[in-house]
């Protein structure tokens, strides 16, 4: 109930409402106002309906829980299981477990597997090891080496990945071995003889309790059974130690159990060389100290003496131990510590070759991806500078196309000498731009390298030990870098300059400038001018702007001023370029008409019949005369000659349009 307190002193308490209580000291009464009264008790009334009301639902879902009882525990079942599931799968994530193959062969077979209480720790650098046992017919695991140096820890990993396989949990071994597969078959039961069951209570002693669990096991022993039995043999003496674990063992093989066990013994240590069903595996100890590393097909020594040592037993216990070790025994241990060390060693190596290997493997595998991304890059290059050059040509038509337009409209004649210069400019550029792309560049270095190569081959005239004896028409070839590199020539006069005959040109060489032929020169060297073919282009491979630009070319004719006593020039089309300008500034006239007859041979090996000669303007134009009048006289090559035009140059140039060689 609701209540106030008030003073019991107070005249009016009874006028306020019920009074229900007082303190126990009489001081204070507790009194309910009248107001509230009939409120709170709809409030009880209240809470007792919604009791009765609780009361009704609780009883209609038992009865809704009865009914569907069946169904209601498969469900928890389900639910249960699939938990279940997922902490295994929790499980085998957090060990870095791997899933093997299961079958029913009594086989296990893990590279690098780790026990998994250790990998629980969360242990840094946890040991793993190679595990074999139940294939081609080896049915028992002898595992030995020093004390504390893992091999129960061995046992007790194959008895626990038997277990996990058995329940669905993957185990905690490595799959990076693309040549081998994790492979646990399923064992049942798992047998294990672990520990000491010695009792005073039961009058066992240890061998005794052994031999009780030795009983049993041999009892539930079969097909399928996975035995795993730890210092087998021992409690007893020796020799008869040794002989019941044998017996032991062969009966437990013989019920077709898969048996793992640990001992000291020599005798059972040497099973494996005297039954095929057994492999021996040692665990590794190197420098005093264990690694808990399993290495299959070794015998491990006990090393009980470097134990002690490590354990820190006195320095003279040991001393005396070691002296009453019988030197068979001592020359032994010395004998496996040395091998340990030397397969150690080797194992060592083989490892890094390993890693080398995959090393390589990688960096290949790198250089090939790298390749091919440079192959790519090369590819859209070679696109784009395509896309380019073709975007050049198009520009260069449409301002030919402009040109015909013009010449169209207004055939007059300056208009017609001003298209002229247009046309002579844009195939200037034409030329440049078609010299500046990469790939001609690359090509033209790639011939200069092939040059180079076969020049180191011809050993000029000049440079022979034994001079040949030449005669008229013997057969020489031109070593000197230029158009006529490789090209052959019959000998047509013999002195200071050979004069040999090149595809039916007469031309002047030095000594140095020629060599006997090599049969070994390439052939493309001597059929080509400049080192690369050149397609023929007929009218049909140009574009119709450019077909039109050349039949204006061929319509169009200009005639040249000619110099008393010089030829007409006929059709000139001709421009001013390097390749076909000789300088010969600076010379006498003897050293310019050299040069000259020089390029006018290679000009006509090169199929062109235009040569502009720079000679300038000099004091009083003497060299430039003096040319001319020479040119006059030299009908032989000849055809015509006449100063240059003003946009190639002008009258310090002379162009000069030469014969034929059939003609």
């Amino acid at each position: 109930r609701i209540v106030i307190p008030i003073d019991p002193s107070s005249n009016n308490k009874a006028s306020l409402g019920i009074v229900h209580d007082s303190s126990r000291s009489g001081r204070t009464v507790y009194v309910e106002p009248t107001e509230i009264v009939g409120p709170t008790n709809d409030l009880r009334q209240a809470e007792g309906e919604l009791r009765q009301e609780e009361a009704r639902v609780w009883r209609l879902l038992t009865e809704e829980i009865l009914q569907n009882r069946m169904s209601l525990e498969e469900s928890i079942f389900a639910v249960g299981q699939l938990d279940l599931v997922v902490a295994r799968v929790l499980l085998g994530d957090r060990l870095d477990g791997v899933i093997p193959t299961v079958g029913n062969a009594g086989i296990v077979s893990l590279r690098d597997a780790k026990h998994p209480v250790l990998l629980l720790r969360d242990l840094e650098n946890v040991v793993g090891s190679d595990i074999d046992i139940g294939a081609d017919g080896n049915q028992g695991l002898v595992l030995t080496g020093p004390n504390s140096g893992g091999k129960t820890v061995i046992l007790k990993l194959l008895g626990l990945v038997a277990l996990m396989a058995r329940n669905g949990i993957p185990v905690p071994a490595s799959a990076k071995n693309a040549d081998h597969t994790p492979r646990v078959d399923f064992f049942d039961p798992v047998l294990a003889d672990i520990g000491d069951l010695q009792s005073v209570d039961g009058d066992l002693s240890t061998f005794s309790g052994h031999m009780l669990v030795c009983r049993e096991v041999l009892a539930n022993s079969g097909e399928n059974a996975l035995v795993l039995m730890d210092e087998l043999g021992s409690g007893t003496d020796p020799n008869q130690g040794v002989a019941i674990a044998q017996a032991l063992l062969e009966a437990l093989l013989d019920t077709g159990s898969r048996c793992a066990i640990t001992t000291h013994y020599m005798a059972l240590k040497q099973l494996a060389a005297s039954d095929d069903r057994f492999s021996v595996g040692g665990m590794q100890f190197i420098g005093g100290r264990p690694t808990y590393k399993l290495l299959p097909g070794t015998v491990g020594e006990s090393f009980a003496l470097a134990v002690a040592e490590r354990l820190q037993l006195p320095e003279s216990v040991l001393t005396r131990a070691n002296e009453l070790l019988d030197q068979e025994t001592r020359q032994m241990g010395d004998l496996i510590r040395e091998l340990e060390d030397q397969k150690a060693l080797v194992d060592e190596q083989v490892e890094e070759l390993a890693q080398r290997k995959r090393d390589m493997a990688a960096m290949e595998t790198q250089m090939r991806g790298q390749q091919k991304k440079l192959e790519s890059k090369q590819l859209s290059a070679r696109r784009d500078e395509a896309k380019k050059f073709a975007a050049k040509l198009e520009d260069k038509e449409r301002v030919l196309e402009q040109i015909l337009e013009k010449l169209k409209s207004d055939p007059s004649r300056k208009v017609v000498a001003n298209s002229w210069n247009d046309v002579k400019f844009v195939k200037r550029d034409a030329l440049n731009e078609a010299e500046n792309i990469p790939s001609v560049m690359a090509a033209k270095r790639k011939v200069a390298a092939a040059q180079n190569q076969a020049a180191s081959e011809l050993v000029p005239l000049a440079e022979m030990r034994d001079k040949p004896d030449l005669k008229i028409g013997d057969e020489l070839m031109v070593c000197k870098k230029g158009p006529l590199f490789g090209k052959k020539g019959n000998i047509s006069q013999l002195g200071n300059r050979i004069q040999v005959k090149v595809n039916g040109m007469a031309i002047q060489m030095k000594m140095t400038e020629l060599a006997l032929p090599v049969s070994g020169l390439p052939s493309s060297l001597t059929s080509r001018v400049g080192g690369t073919k050149k397609k023929q282009v007929g009218p049909k491979d140009l574009s119709k702007a450019a077909q039109k630009a050349i039949q204006a070319e061929k319509n169009s004719t200009q005639q040249t001023q000619e110099l008393p006593g010089s030829k007409k020039t006929g059709k000139s089309t001709s421009i001013r370029t390097e390749s076909n300008t000789i300088d010969v500034r600076g010379s006498y006239m003897e050293q310019a008409r050299s040069k000259c007859l020089d390029k006018f041979s290679r000009t006509l090996m090169m199929g062109r019949n235009v040569v502009y000669i720079l000679h300038g303007h000099g004091t009083g134009g003497v060299l430039k005369n003096k040319v001319r009048q020479w040119l006059k006289s030299e009908r032989k090559l000849v055809k015509s000659f006449s100063p240059a035009d003003h946009a190639d140059g002008g009258d310090a140039f002379t162009k000069v349009v030469l014969k034929s060689p059939n003609t």
